[in-house]
């Protein structure tokens, strides 16, 4: 098996409605975004996938949440802007970037800080 893996990064501020505690009140975080394809085998040009096209379908996305407050953006302004929904919304917008490869798509990480992390699999 193969695995490739990206890391990009965004910040934006959230507030999350429905916790009780400091979380609820808006605040920022520095997310860190790991985005992982894998398959049995690269193509025939050897690779997985291109790096560079991952990172720019994975950054095309971030730039519609870089320093935004997420409460107020689709899908956010319905559900809550949890690192966990945070990352399935990303892996559901990178697959959709990947088109019929789509498939390769394993999972998204994304950090809040050095130590947090939730991730979405397939």
């Amino acid at each position: 098996m193969f695995e490739v893996e990206i890391i990009s990064s965004f910040a934006a501020a959230h507030s999350l409605r429905q916790y009780k505690g400091k979380c609820e009140r808006l605040h920022g975080h520095n997310y860190r975004v790991h985005v992982t394809v894998r398959s049995s085998s690269p193509q025939s040009d050897g690779m997985v996938i291109d790096f560079g096209e991952l990172k720019g379908i994975t950054n095309d996305i971030l730039e519609r949440l870089d320093h935004h407050f997420l409460n107020e953006i689709k899908p956010f302004d319905e559900i809550e802007p949890s690192a966990e929904n945070i990352a399935e919304f990303i892996f559901k917008e990178v697959e959709r970037g990947l088109g019929e490869r789509a498939h390769l798509l394993y999972s998204v990480g994304i950090w809040e800080s050095d130590s947090s992390v939730a991730r979405y699999f397939r």
